[in-house]
């Protein structure tokens, strides 16, 4: 059913949990609704597409111009749990954020002799015996229309939550990820599974993951496929230690371990105004070294990674690791960035990937060598 309704009216409606992302009050169409509901209130149904909202059912009484909908009794706190009915604003969660706003200034917007209260345009959709699946393909319908990004649709369909899983029993506090749209949080999703798709040992054998640098997207469709996400699987067990680790060697180069007053002249890095501690780490950095010349260093580590039946460990300790080949990476980095005009070209240059990681598993190699003759003595 498709009905004209006031705001005063649509502002009675359960949000629910079936809208894809948070609404962002910043974004130019957010402020281009608010302006037309409070100068051409009269025209804001023509101007907005308007809501799509599921529920059980609907019934219009004519006669009495009474519309009653009926909802999931489901406690906001159980809206995101896994086996939860999806019912509410499928669509137009924008739309509606500004319906709140307004009115939740009804009274002053009246006091205006002229103003008229909006209307907006609202298409229920009802079915009791809806699939899950049928629902999920609905919403996302829509909402690829208005350019849903992919990694609030995979959050939607629940395919994050192994990697939640995962970070949470590894101690990373997972409320400062964002998983949706118009979420701004330290962390982002696509970043983490960026970093672990650099630790894919068994699929960087004959190259080097530049390519998860030139597009995060890529590394994405890898983590949500599922022929390849029991990759990432593998990493669950070192999870934090990989996705901090940039940190820790930007906190390291920024402390010391090379002349720190050297390593703050090269292009690739800017000294910070006061130190910095990015959440989720212990680190702290006077420096920020450029992701491009960052993934590269932290990806060559993998090599210190071994397979256990059907999880990763670490054979050796990375930061050991790190402490051995500190000088040899910044010397890689020191070279190379003479060759690329573009800080941004290391991350993907080949050689400087390569580089990398020939330091660390010569490194690795000497600590291996020298632990097995510790052994035999």
């Amino acid at each position: 059913m498709e009905t004209l309704l006031p705001f005063s009216e649509v502002a009675k409606l359960e949000r629910g949990n079936a809208n894809l992302r948070p609404p962002c009050e910043k974004k130019r169409p957010f402020k281009e609704m608010m302006e037309t509901a409070g100068n051409d209130p009269e025209c804001f149904h023509l101007k907005n597409r308007g809501i799509t909202y599921l529920c059980d059912r609907f019934e219009f009484d004519n006669s009495a111009r009474k519309l009653t909908i009926s909802i999931p009794d489901i406690p906001k706190d159980r809206y995101d749990n896994d086996g939860v009915k999806k019912f509410g604003i499928a669509d137009g969660g924008h739309t509606y954020k500004v319906i709140e706003d307004v009115v939740g200034r009804l009274v002053d917007y009246k006091e205006t002799p002229e103003w008229m209260e909006p209307f907006v345009r609202v298409h229920f959709v009802s079915g009791e015996g809806s699939e899950e699946a049928q629902v999920e393909g609905i919403v996302e319908a829509l909402n690829t229309s208005s350019q849903v990004q992919q990694f609030t649709l995979d959050e939607y369909q629940d395919k994050f939550e192994p990697l939640k899983e995962a970070l949470t029993k590894s101690g990373f506090d997972t409320s400062l990820v964002t998983f949706r749209e118009n979420e701004e949080k330290e962390w982002h999703v696509i970043e983490i599974i960026q970093r672990l798709a650099c630790f894919l040992k068994d699929r960087w054998v004959d190259t080097h993951p530049a390519s998860m640098y030139k597009s995060k997207s890529k590394a994405l469709e890898l983590y949500t496929n599922e022929s390849t996400q029991k990759e990432f699987f593998k990493l669950f067990d070192v999870i934090k230690d990989v996705v901090i680790l940039p940190e820790y060697i930007e906190s390291r180069f920024s402390d010391g371990v090379v002349n720190p007053k050297s390593f703050g002249k090269l292009g690739a890095v800017k000294v910070n105004k006061k130190p910095v501690t990015r959440a989720g780490t212990p680190y702290t950095s006077k420096h920020s070294l450029d992701l491009a010349a960052l993934l590269p260093m932290a990806a060559a580590f993998r090599e210190c990674l071994q397979l256990k039946g059907d999880r990763y460990c670490w054979r050796i300790d990375p930061k050991k690791v790190f402490e051995r080949c500190a000088d040899s990476l910044h010397k890689a980095l020191v070279n190379r960035i003479k060759q690329v005009s573009i800080t941004s070209h290391l991350g993907t240059d080949m050689e400087y990937w390569g580089a990398c990681s020939q330091i660390v598993m010569r490194t690795v190699m000497g600590m291996w060598e020298e632990q097995a003759a510790g052994a035999r003595v």
